[in-house]
């Protein structure tokens, strides 16, 4: 990788992320056979790493050499019967794609959506919910990446299980996990599914799926796919392998970055994650550029460019000063560009988003003052601390 010119090249995008030091080195370890004692170890000791720092009990943490969408996928199919109704709650790109997922495998799809930005309501949950009393699963996005909404899984959960008690709840986790509050749990969440290259500072190829007892039961007659097929891989992992060949020196990666995640604590980590967040928002609203979601996710700041300024011209000034900040997408495309500090990023990378987004927008002609932004993002640490 390398700089534009004499910038040096920086990722502050909501997924990938910039890895730690420490995850690129555990990658040059050499290459273990995925068939012996010494990988069982240490797939063992990331499953149990993994299940500390999602808050989840028992060994039923599973590793897949495969994306986050594999996750849900498979995590779908194996405890939903085919066939059987769904409900999918979307108010943007992600949840709206676990709809066309489910419809994919014959799924009976309901689907219960708000317009991008918009914070999904637990009593209109419930309402959708009456209408659908035999629905057989609830699908949703916990933070979604492409409006930087943060939906109330807490409140989504309890609305479910009061309205219709027999359905499973499963939740997108792949910007939240590691990085907001989240308690499976706690919460009586039925599936989450997450993947290595967000919260976890990991590169992508990795992705985590962990199923609830009541899940598995729910879906002893689901039909699965044949390498996507979460009942194998369980009783493959919890025997020290992985059901193939998975991508070693990834998991080398991966125990590396939740060691990084266990060292600072859980609960620190969704604290100082806001913080930042926060800060980007503040300073860039200082300067002309108003937040998007009404309930805003720690994983990434949702903006909308200034009035007759082109987002994707702003993502393009990022680029050009090489930091990568990812742009909005479909229809929000125009108006919305998601800088991200989810990965290896502290305050002062919060503070240096906003400087340049000053310069860009100086660059293309708003009448921008030095260091308003950054003057008010740093009041916003500084309230925070």
């Amino acid at each position: 990788m390398t700089g534009i010119g004499n910038y040096k090249p920086r990722l502050l995008a909501p997924g990938p992320v910039e890895v730690p030091p420490a995850v690129l080195a555990a990658m040059a370890k050499p290459t273990i056979h995925h068939r012996s004692p010494e990988f069982a170890a240490l797939l063992e000791r990331i499953r149990s790493k993994i299940a500390e720092v999602a808050l989840v009990p028992g060994d039923d943490v599973m590793i897949l050499t495969a994306s986050g969408t594999a996750a849900f996928e498979s995590g779908l199919t194996a405890c939903v019967p085919a066939g059987a109704k769904v409900l999918a709650l979307h108010a943007g790109k992600f949840g709206a794609r676990w709809a066309t997922l489910a419809r994919h495998h014959g799924y009976r799809v309901e689907e219960y959506s708000l317009p991008w930005g918009e914070a999904i309501d637990a009593n209109e949950v419930a309402d959708e919910l009456r209408k659908h009393p035999d629905v057989s699963a609830v699908l949703v996005v916990h933070s979604e990446t492409s409006t930087g909404t943060l939906h109330d899984i807490q409140a989504i959960s309890k609305a479910v299980h009061d309205t219709v008690p027999e359905a499973l709840l499963l939740v997108d986790c792949i910007t939240s996990l590691t990085v907001a509050e989240l308690r499976p749990h706690e919460w009586q969440l039925d599936g989450i599914f997450s993947g290595s290259q967000k919260g976890f500072m990991s590169p992508p190829g990795l992705s985590i799926a962990w199923l609830s007892e009541r899940a598995w039961e729910h879906g002893a007659k689901a039909k699965t796919g044949f390498y996507l097929d979460l009942r194998k891989e369980r009783d493959s992992q919890r025997e020290g392998q992985c059901a193939y060949t998975p991508a070693v020196n990834l998991f080398y990666a991966l125990d590396e970055a939740v060691e990084i995640l266990l060292a600072e604590g859980i609960e620190t980590i969704w604290q100082r994650r806001a913080h930042n967040n926060f800060a980007i928002l503040a300073g860039a609203e200082a300067i002309g550029c108003k937040g998007f979601a009404a309930r805003v996710s720690p994983a990434v700041a949702a903006l909308r460019a200034p009035e007759k300024i082109m987002a994707p011209l702003i993502v393009k000034g990022f680029a050009d000063r090489g930091v990568r900040i990812s742009a909005g997408q479909d229809h929000t495309r125009d108006v919305l560009f998601r800088p991200s500090v989810l990965g290896y990023a502290d305050s002062n990378d919060a503070v240096l988003l906003v400087a340049v987004l000053e310069d860009v927008l100086r660059e293309l002609g708003s009448n921008v003052q030095h260091g308003v932004g950054v003057a008010a993002a740093m009041r916003a640490l500084e309230s925070q601390v």
